[in-house]
């Protein structure tokens, strides 16, 4: 996790780490409210003392448990209820802690550390038997207690005493509200008494115990106020100490013959330390703290590798990652982290610019300073002044051998984890631990049907939405001619196919001659009409090897490759005889058609022509003939 905004300058490159602060006894209360919820105590078991242990003080059962450690919270706890009842806690811990001394007094650590395993076994017992307040954190008192006789060279024995009882300590919500506050005492004096450049893979390990140990939202480690380190100051020499030390020699130590740097740029590189370690006074004189950030990366800059050598640095490095680990360190340098105090000494300056190590850790901090200063200029709707610094120094970094690259991304990565922890700080650090909620029963859901109306025009929606869609993808219609008509191949392209199903070369099977295909016979029509109009008055009944014979008069043909058989007979339709009342009907028709298509006076004289002969009484008279007297 990237730190807060504040917290980012609070380590500059030369200095060491701020240690932990202890918690303050007015953070205790709100510290305490923080804490996991204990579980449910259970019910205190009333003691039954039975067996050696109902006549033995308490001391006494201590001392025999630790020769035989079984059941030894059992055994201390009843023999404690039995010599005082009314003040359990304080008689363990005065029988405790008179062995204790006794045994730290003869240098006997290892019965020092079976009496505070016992203890932490009796301190699991009485949680079990439901015991509550001062009774669970007695191991925690005297294993601090041993902690702190302990020299801080024999620190790391005792921290593995500690890491064995982790679980027990920690992990029991009980027992570690009850001894909290004295494990982050111990932890925090022990840092303040460990090196962190000698032992810093101890206090590595300490600050992952807190680290697991207490949730994120402790008030005791979240530093609500945004405080700098400003106690680690960087002194370096005046101007007469460094006219002193390098009046004799002109030339630096470093072995390449350049001229020693000036005092402008010696205070300029380490003056830039005084805004690290606090990023806010970089507002009241930003003059200044630019002016130290622009010396600081042209001396950088000036004494910064040739391409050359950073390919040998990187080629090395890969060398080196080829061969095997060692399992142990040669020696306690191996152990040491980027977190050592650089000496100032002006006759050091040309060597400690070209040390990958320091110009790494001068960078990576003015790095997450500017970044810090861009993301409260941009909050505060002011001009940025910090992009362009930040840029020169990352391209520094960058160009760093044999890990610039590296560290360049590995530190854009950190700061974009960095934007959301600032955001979390500003609102006041909320505790990432909630409650789970209740369950609620599980209801069946309610059918909605939405009207027809409402279902129509969701449809409708999609089907716009997707046609939209296909016209946005779809080219224009000019677009899809050009295409189709850039796909048309010349007659001479296309006859080329039965051109080649004839060679006897290519040995092709007849079924797969294009002479069985209608549709590439019709599309070769179409392209002879298109090209050679005149064709056609030779290729009866549309026939296409004329054609090929006439674009590839010297094509090879195959002679065993049998004749196509000829089309078959059309069927002749026979003619039903048709009855008397058919013909009648088709005579009427017949009629009705010829009367519908000729002259009202057509139809008149058709008419008097077709009608029947009258007969009988006024047949001459119909006729036209004389009339009866």
């Amino acid at each position: 996790e990237a730190p807060a905004p504040a917290e980012a300058a609070e380590a500059p490159a030369p200095a060491a780490e701020a240690p932990a602060p202890a918690p303050a006894a007015a953070e205790e209360p709100a510290a305490a409210t923080e804490a996991p919820a204990p579980a449910p105590a259970a019910p205190v078991i009333e003691v039954t003392p039975a067996g050696p242990s109902q006549d033995e003080t308490c001391e006494a059962a201590v001392q025999a448990c630790l020769e035989d450690a079984s059941k030894a919270g059992e055994r201390i706890r009843n023999a404690a209820w039995a010599e005082a009842p009314d003040d359990v806690a304080d008689c363990v811990e005065l029988a405790a802690r008179q062995l204790l001394y006794e045994a730290l007094d003869k240098e006997d650590q290892a019965t020092a550390k079976k009496i505070v395993a016992v203890l932490v076994d009796h301190t699991v017992h009485c949680e079990q038997c439901g015991d509550r307040g001062p009774v669970l954190n007695v191991a925690h008192k005297l294993l601090e207690d041993c902690i702190d006789a302990a020299p801080s060279t024999n620190a790391d024995s005792w921290w593995d005493l500690v890491e064995s009882h982790k679980g027990a300590l920690t992990e029991n919500a009980a027992i570690f509200k009850a001894g909290k506050f004295i494990l982050l005492r111990l932890c925090n004096s022990l840092l303040k008494r460990l090196s962190r450049t000698r032992q810093a893979t101890l206090c590595g390990r300490i600050l992952m115990f807190m680290a697991a140990a207490w949730p994120l939202s402790e008030k005791s480690a979240l530093n609500m106020k945004g405080l700098c380190h400003t106690d680690n100051v960087t002194e370096f020499e005046s101007s007469e100490q460094f006219e002193e030390q390098n009046k004799d020699d002109d030339f630096d130590d470093a072995g390449d013959g350049a001229p020693k740097e000036d005092y402008d740029t010696y205070s300029g590189f380490w003056s830039v330390q005084k805004y690290l370690s606090n990023p806010p006074s970089c507002f009241k004189d930003v003059k200044g703290f630019l002016a130290s950030v622009d010396v600081t990366c042209s001396a950088l800059e000036r004494t910064a590798c040739t391409p050359d050598e950073f390919e040998r640095e990187r080629a090395a490095m890969v060398e080196r990652q080829s061969l095997p680990l060692s399992v142990e360190p040669e020696d306690d340098t191996q152990q040491m982290l980027g977190s050592q105090k650089y000496l100032t000494n002006s006759r050091l300056l040309r060597i400690q610019l070209r040390d990958p190590q320091l110009r790494t850790q001068v960078c990576s901090q003015l790095y997450m300073v500017l970044d810090y200063l861009r993301r409260e200029l941009e909050s505060m709707n002011a001009r940025d002044w910090a992009s362009e610094p930040k840029a020169r120094v990352r391209k520094i970094l960058a160009g760093t051998p044999p890990t610039g690259p590296e560290a360049a991304g590995s530190l854009d990565l950190l700061l974009e984890h960095e934007v959301q922890w600032a955001a979390w700080k500003k609102k006041g650090c909320p505790p990432f631990e909630k409650e789970p909620l209740p369950e609620k029963p599980k209801q069946k859901r309610p059918y909605y049907a939405p009207p027809l109306p409402e279902v129509l025009k969701r449809k409708q929606a999609r089907r716009d939405a997707l046609e939209k869609k296909r016209k946005d993808e779809e080219p224009p219609l000019e677009e899809k001619c050009r295409r189709l008509a850039s796909q048309i191949p010349t007659l001479k392209e296309h006859l080329q196919e039965w051109r080649d199903a004839d060679d006897p070369a290519e040995d092709i099977d007849d079924e797969y001659h294009p002479r069985h295909d209608p549709v590439w016979k019709f599309r070769a029509l179409r392209l002879v009409m298109k090209e050679k109009l005149p064709w056609f008055a030779d290729m009866h009944d549309a026939n296409i090897e004329v054609a090929v014979d006439k674009m590839f008069p010297d094509r090879p043909k195959r002679t065993d490759r049998p004749a196509p058989p000829p089309p078959p007979p059309k069927p002749e339709k026979k003619k039903r005889a048709r009855s008397p009342e058919e013909a009648k009907d088709d005579d009427a028709k017949r009629r009705k058609d010829e009367d519908r298509d000729a002259s009202p006076r057509s139809r008149r004289e058709r008419s008097a022509r077709d009608r029947p002969e009258p007969r009988g009484r006024g047949a001459e008279t119909a006729r036209g003939g004389p009339k009866a007297a």
